[in-house]
């Protein structure tokens, strides 16, 4: 995002500015800084500089990946941190809060961790430290991949997101903060807490092997560094704790690897072999070629021996197979709808999806899709064909098609082929739709204008029902209740009534964000948040709950109201535009564009919409859909999916439906009970390759020993 690329050059430009300002006071006594040592560090250490950077290939890849397996299976563990800690970092944050030390740590969380990760790395490559630059690269790479199944398996929330009374203050410190972290961090990723692990383990590395004390400085300033950030990044409401501690032995797991490999990795690595191959390969390449054949035939002689190594190796396949295929499901849960193939419109309610295409003649077809059987069903158009595609309103006993001058009331049946209107209307000037129920639970198509509401029932005869009080703009109704937007003196209003007993009742909607959310907002668009004349755009409702995307001036919120007790709570983020919620069975399905940039061209400004689903009972919103290349549209929660419209940067246009209940594919079952029976014999080989290995190296042992103690004998 735009908004959040300036501070974070901001913070990458002075951690490299810091570290190269402190290089004078952390080198080695005898060391010298001059300008050609950054250009030779590149030269010699090139292979340190891939393993270390490497690692920011992955993280966009993996932390998308957490993200969609983190909405599909809720793999949370957040309660279970918080019921063994409980609220000691919001002790910490509650007594020592204030605004000059929120600012200068949420600053000092990032720059200084890029900063000490920069420095950690860059120093001894510079120096020409070649003894640890081999091992701290490898001690930072080894702490990336040590802490991958945690965030991937382990998910934990930041502290501020699950603790009532905390305050993320860093992630909410200025809006183009907030779009920055929201950008580049899944807020689940909170065990192990990297920005100890990282350091921590750097120095432990410095530790273990600065031999001659020529890193003494830089190590004291690591310690320091340590303990200052674990006290950020609780005050904060980043890490609880347990994030910490799991940090710290993540560092010290991670220093055991780099002893056990720096040797056999830096044998192949070391770029000053690749220098020594090459004139070697030029000099003679038939002695090459063979030496390279003794090389990989002494590499592998070990692996043509039956032994326990290669069982293991052979268990480790086997897990992480299984492992990948139940990764694979995990993120894969949605899938698109065959039968629809040239989408415009969607809605659906129930284990229905109405989907409306136009074909690439330029004739309206209109598909209702069943989830549950995953089968199509054509609407035959009784009464003469569409001439534009129409609106689709769908309720779990029927659906209505409409433009401005028609209304076709359909019903759902069990029977196969052919779906056919129950009648028809005509008139000009409908402005909307809905779909409610009489007092008596009889089905009601509300036909809404401008000045007047129409109820008919399912055969089309008029029913003289009561209605809020007109102009109408936007409606929404659930069962016998019905809800109108209006706009009164103070902001947006909703008026419900109920048509079985005519009950009514007037809820003004809360659309206030923080004032710092708002001046940004006029900032970026230079256009003020206006409350006063803030108008409800979208609307939804359902027997207790009601969803309203109200425009504010820059962008849409979407604001959640409980109809029974009056509270009230944004879905979207306040400086996101949102729109398109869908309400059923205590889901809300909403579109939000979490990587908005108000710098590009306006026709671009509202792509890559995605998919957010906010659950009622657990108060939690998932993201859904997290690829930037396509843009999402028209979301409906079903009975046991939610559907949507998703368009491909080349144009094409699909339904996808995402499974709400199952999160593994029946294979994956086959592939799991298969992995274990295969174990089985596995472990046993293992078991028995093991104990052999182990006697025939006592053996080699106690064969000299024997032969020795023969010789005395004989003596």
């Amino acid at each position: 995002m735009a908004g959040g690329s300036g501070i974070y050059i901001s913070w990458l430009m002075g951690a490299i500015l810091l570290s190269i300002a402190l290089m004078p006071l952390m080198k080695p006594p005898w060391a010298k800084i001059r300008i050609s040592g950054f250009v030779d560090m590149f030269r010699r250490y090139w292979v340190h500089m891939i393993a270390v950077f490497s690692v920011y290939l992955w993280k966009d890849i993996l932390d998308q990946l957490d993200r969609t397996l983190m909405a599909n299976t809720q793999l949370d563990m957040t309660p279970y941190v918080y019921a063994i800690e409980g609220d000691i970092v919001l002790w910490v944050q509650q007594a020592f809060k204030n605004d000059l030390l929120s600012i200068g740590l949420t600053h000092f969380y990032v720059m200084g961790f890029m900063t000490a990760t920069f420095a950690s790395f860059i120093y001894p490559i510079y120096f020409d430290d070649r003894h640890m630059a081999d091992r701290v690269s490898l001690s930072l790479f080894w702490v990336y991949v040590l802490a991958i199944p945690f965030y991937l398996f382990f998910n934990v929330r930041v502290t501020g997101d699950h603790i009532p009374a905390m305050e993320t203050i860093a992630y909410d410190l200025t809006p183009v903060i907030h779009n920055w972290f929201t950008r580049i961090d899944p807020f689940t990723n909170g065990m192990p807490s990297l920005h100890i692990g990282l350091p921590f383990a750097v120095w432990l590395t410095y530790l273990r092997w600065d031999e001659d004390g020529r890193w003494t400085k830089f190590r004291a300033a690591l310690v320091l560094y340590i303990w200052v950030t674990g006290f950020a990044i609780l005050y904060l409401g980043i890490h609880w704790v347990l994030d910490i501690i799991g940090g710290i032995l993540v560092g010290i797991l991670a220093v055991m690897l780099t002893d056990w490999t720096h040797g056999p990795f830096w044998r192949v690595a070391d770029e000053r072999l690749f220098t020594r191959r090459l004139a070697r390969l030029l000099d003679d390449p038939k002695a090459w070629i063979s030496n390279s054949f003794g090389v990989i035939s002494r590499m592998t002689a070990p692996v043509r021996v039956p032994s326990s190594q290669q069982t293991s190796a052979v268990i480790v396949a086997v897990l992480l197979g299984t492992g990948t295929v139940l990764l694979w499901d995990a993120t894969h849960q949605d899938f698109p709808v065959e039968g629809v193939e040239w989408p415009t419109a969607a809605a659906g309610a129930g284990g229905w999806l109405v989907g409306v295409q136009e074909l690439p003649d330029g004739s309206i077809s209109i598909v209702a899709w069943n989830a549950s059987t995953e089968t199509a069903v054509t609407v035959d158009a009784t009464f003469g064909e569409w001439d534009v595609s129409p609106e689709v309103e769908v309720s779990e006993r029927g659906f209505v098609l409409y433009d401005s001058t028609r209304i076709d009331y359909v019903e759902f049946t069990d029977q196969a082929g052919v779906f056919r209107p129950m009648f028809s209307s005509f008139r000009q000037g409908i402005i909307d739709v809905v779909l409610a129920e009489d007092g008596f639970g009889g089905d009601i198509v509300a036909v809404v204008y401008d000045d007047e509401i129409s109820y008919r029932n399912r055969l089309g005869s008029s029913v003289d029902l009561a209605a809020p009080p007109a102009p109408y703009s936007v409606v929404a109704a659930s069962g016998s209740l019905f809800a109108s937007a209006v706009s009164t003196d103070t902001g947006p209003a909703v008026d419900i009534i109920s048509l079985a007993t005519q009950l009514n009742l007037r809820m003004e909607i809360d659309v206030r964000a923080d004032s710092i959310s708002d001046a940004h907002l006029e900032e970026t668009y230079g256009m003020p948040v206006d409350y006063l004349n803030s108008t409800i755009v979208e609307m939804e409702m359902d027997s207790r709950w009601l969803v309203a995307v109200v425009d504010v001036g820059p962008v849409n919120r979407t604001i959640l109201v409980d109809t029974v007790s009056g509270d009230q709570v944004m879905l979207s983020d306040p400086v996101w535009p949102s729109s398109s919620p869908s309400l059923a069975l205590g889901q809300v399905a909403f579109l939000q564009i979490p990587r908005f940039d108000p710098t590009a061209e306006p026709e671009d400004r509202l792509t890559a919409r995605d998919v957010f689903l906010h659950d009622i009972g657990e108060n939690r919103t998932s993201q859904l859909t997290l690829d930037d290349d396509v843009d999402q549209s028209q979301p409906q929660v079903l009975r046991e999916n939610v559907a949507w419209i998703e368009e491909d940067s080349d144009g094409l246009l699909e339904i996808r439906m995402y499974i709400l209940e199952e999160t593994f594919e029946p294979y994956s079952s086959v592939v799991l009970q298969t992995a274990i029976v295969m174990l089985i014999p596995l472990i046993v080989l293992w078991a028995f390759q093991a104990s052999r290995d182990h006697a025939r190296g006592e053996s080699a042992r106690d064969g000299p020993s024997r032969n020795l103690e023969a010789g005395l004998e004989s003596d």
